[in-house]
């Protein structure tokens, strides 16, 4: 009995540390988008984040803190517009001129699968794009509606 409870002791916190999807960070009343300065936790749905410690409220802020600072988005997640849940940028398309709106108004929308973008604009409108179409000239755009 000792030997399967000590055994036990060891694997758990192994077994604890294999999730498969990461916890989104979960921001204090205080945190603000490190782009524009909202609050990040209004709308946790659009959420997005460079690592752990640098939080947007929406994925065009991301974008544009990212080009602006020079930095990459290889550590980017997003939450994703139907599980909710967070994904590498990697992961994701965009849709972009879609009737959905985040707290910053004409934004990038994050899905994850072909199938699922396809469905969404089919319901919502826009257009697909892949993360490597996103560019200044259109972060721009969706500021023009």
């Amino acid at each position: 009995m000792t030997t399967r409870v000590s055994t036990l002791a060891l694997l758990l916190p192994l077994l604890l540390a294999c999730g498969d999807d990461e916890p989104t960070p979960e921001p204090s009343s205080a945190t603000r988008c490190a782009q524009c300065g909202m609050p990040v936790d209004t709308a946790p749905q659009w959420r997005a984040g460079l690592g752990d410690d640098t939080l947007f409220d929406s994925p065009k802020c991301l974008f544009r803190w990212a080009a602006r600072q020079g930095r990459g988005t290889e550590t980017a997640w997003f939450t994703e517009y139907y599980s909710g849940e967070r994904k590498p940028l990697v992961d994701l398309l965009f849709v972009v001129g879609s009737d959905v709106l985040s707290p910053m108004g004409d934004d990038l929308v994050p899905i994850e699968g072909q199938v699922r973008a396809e469905l969404f604009v089919r319901d919502h409108g826009g257009r697909i794009l892949p993360p490597g179409r996103i560019d200044a000239v259109l972060l721009r755009s969706l500021d023009a509606h």
